[in-house]
């Protein structure tokens, strides 16, 4: 047993590195094919000294050909060091993604818990009384929810519930220069400010564990031991969390890791609607003003994140069920 995992762990940390050298690779040729070179962009910058800009050029290797960019790229990415922000200099990049990451973090955590966990409820009892309307409802709801553009669904809340009805800011975490009184006072604010973007991210994530928990526990609910269960009289909310949902907890497991990614990136347009001072809507500043170690820092800390989200799930699911332990 111990063997086994030891070989599916192994297995997994291969697979893992070859896809994080994979990412970062990307990461570093992504940037170049925009228009100009961060060289060019960086001669821009009105903030420093003409001497301090061959500085930062010479230290990146932005003079050198491309291919010896990138060993001093891979070198300083595994270092940890991405350079300094163009936009905010003379700022890391690490420190502005890290700034900004607590946002993001507090905005994406609660939505896709909160989505997770309620799709897969909602999804349960749509299997239960399926092609009732009930679960009809609910299967067009998530389609039609999941088919919307985020960014669109984002301007759409804003405007009835910013605009016309005045209930929630129109942007920002936190009111401008207000002064708070108290930790909570500055929390209640926040979660204010918080309500819309969450609500859209939300409404988009609902949908796949919805459609993936009904169609699982419609699938479980004929089989015999489910129907041994029902046989024995066993109450209906016993027999559909305990006898049929528990089993399909596993592929459940996994897909939620698949849904980070769409978390992550629907981050981008949902933080840029509403204006929210996250990673995502710096993602956003860093592309327009062609700020390239902060695009680079961003998508590698998010894709990082991603993948030892994935690592982490897959030990799990090795953990649960041994037949994973042999492939």
């Amino acid at each position: 047993m111990a063997d086994g995992i030891g070989r599916f762990i192994a297995k997994r940390i291969v697979f893992l590195t070859i896809t994080f050298f994979i990412i970062i690779t990307i990461n570093f040729i992504l940037p170049h094919m925009m228009p100009g070179t961060p060289a060019d962009y960086l001669a821009r910058g009105p903030s420093m000294s003409t001497k301090e800009r061959m500085r930062l050029i010479k230290e990146f290797g932005l003079d050198k050909p491309l291919w010896e960019q990138y060993v001093l790229y891979i070198k300083n990415v595994l270092r940890g060091n991405f350079g300094l922000s163009y936009k905010y200099y003379p700022r890391s990049v690490m420190d502005v993604i890290m700034e900004r990451m607590p946002y993001t973090v507090f905005l994406l955590g609660i939505s896709y818990t909160v989505a997770t966990i309620i799709g897969i409820i909602l999804g349960a009892y749509a299997a239960w009384k399926r092609n009732s309307k009930f679960d009809l409802t609910l299967v067009g709801l998530a389609f039609t929810t999941r088919s919307m553009p985020i960014f669109w669904l984002g301007m759409l809340f804003l405007y009835i519930f910013g605009v016309k009805l005045g209930w929630f800011p129109l942007s920002g975490a936190l009111t401008p220069g207000e002064h708070y009184a108290s930790f909570w006072g500055m929390l209640r604010d926040l979660l204010r400010h918080s309500v819309l973007p969450m609500t859209v991210i939300i409404l988009f994530l609902i949908g796949p564990p919805l459609l993936l928990t009904r169609s699982l526990v419609a699938d479980a609910l004929t089989e015999a031991y489910v129907r041994a269960s029902m046989a024995k009289g066993l109450p209906p909310r016993t027999v559909l969390f305990k006898h049929a949902l528990r089993p399909v907890s596993l592929p459940l497991s996994t897909y939620t890791a698949i849904l980070l990614g769409y978390v992550v990136g629907g981050a981008v347009f949902t933080e840029t609607v509403f204006d929210w001072p996250g990673v995502g809507r710096l993602i956003y500043e860093a592309v327009m003003r062609r700020d390239y170690p902060l695009i680079q820092g961003a998508f590698f800390i998010i894709a990082v994140s991603v993948l030892l989200a994935n690592f982490i799930v897959d030990l799990i699911y090795a953990y649960l069920d041994p037949r994973v332990r042999l492939q």
